[in-house]
């Protein structure tokens, strides 16, 4: 099972907004999603699926790149 990765999509979203010139409120007007939530993923908080897949679109890449292997083999979920 994976699981979300908060600070590698913070550093995504870092690095593309300073290569467009923006700040965080550009970057949630954009994106629709919360300034304070997008500066959330910096220290792991938890998230909406909604915001994490409106920050990966904003991106340009697929949600499953900002994901880490779990603590949990598939079989202990079930």
């Amino acid at each position: 099972m994976r699981r979300f990765d908060p600070p590698a999509i913070f550093a995504a979203l870092d690095a593309e907004r300073r290569r467009r010139g923006l700040t965080w409120a550009q970057v949630a007007a954009q994106t629709g999603v919360a300034e304070s939530t997008l500066r959330r993923t910096r220290e792991h908080g938890r998230f909406e699926a909604d915001g994490v897949l409106a920050m990966a679109e904003w991106l340009g890449r697929p949600v499953e790149e900002f994901t880490r292997p779990g603590d949990l083999p598939p079989e202990a979920v079930r």
